[in-house]
């Protein structure tokens, strides 16, 4: 009787990670976040420059390595603008201004560090699968973007379990429903009376 009592407690914990894997597999959206920002002019000229921006570095915390994080970037002035996230190794070579994060680089002098996005990007949107890596987002105008120019830029984060996460949380469900059901009802003993009988 004790046992069966006992076989509560792998059943609890085995529902709690079921509905974790669920929770996971139906994803946690965070919402849109929006706000309104100063487009990078594009100094036309002679040479037809374009300067780039490049944010802070940003470090995920390693914790982020069992998360699966979608991050959507989305701008209203894909015309005259773009936005990339690249290595944070690209500020080796284009160290961005600490006042205006404005480097002295153009979107050809950190192509090979990009991950996604770019000046090639013409559809105002990004769309980039968070991993545990330093990075940096960087923006730059096309011609025709103006100083005071600016534009509203979005981000949707949605969040679940990495993939190998998910398997674990399964495997744990079933092996402790599988432990709960052999302690309240044994195999064995099943077995025996049915000989018996």
């Amino acid at each position: 009787m004790m046992v069966r009592i006992l076989s509560i407690l792998p059943v609890i914990t085995g529902t709690i990670c079921l509905i974790l894997l669920l929770g996971s597999l139906i994803g946690i959206n965070l919402g849109d976040d929006s706000s309104t920002i100063d487009m990078v002019p594009c100094e036309v000229d002679d040479s037809g420059t374009c300067f780039v921006a490049m944010t802070p570095e940003i470090d995920p915390p390693t914790i982020f390595g069992i998360l699966d994080i979608n991050l959507e970037i989305s701008w209203t002035e894909n015309i005259d603008s773009w936005f990339a996230v690249v290595e944070s190794k690209a500020a080796i070579n284009c160290p961005p201004s600490d006042s205006t994060w404005l480097t002295d680089c153009t979107a050809e002098d950190i192509e090979e560090y990009i991950i996604i996005g770019g000046d090639d990007e013409e559809d105002g949107v990004i769309n980039w699968n968070v991993q545990t890596d330093e990075y940096r987002i960087v923006t730059g105008g096309r011609e025709g973007a103006d100083i005071g120019d600016k534009q509203v830029l979005t981000t949707n984060t949605e969040i679940s379990f990495d993939w190998k996460v998910e398997w674990i949380l399964f495997i744990i469900s079933v092996t402790l429903f599988i432990g709960a059901g052999e302690m309240a009802f044994p195999i064995r003993k099943l077995f025996r009376r049915i000989r018996e009988n």
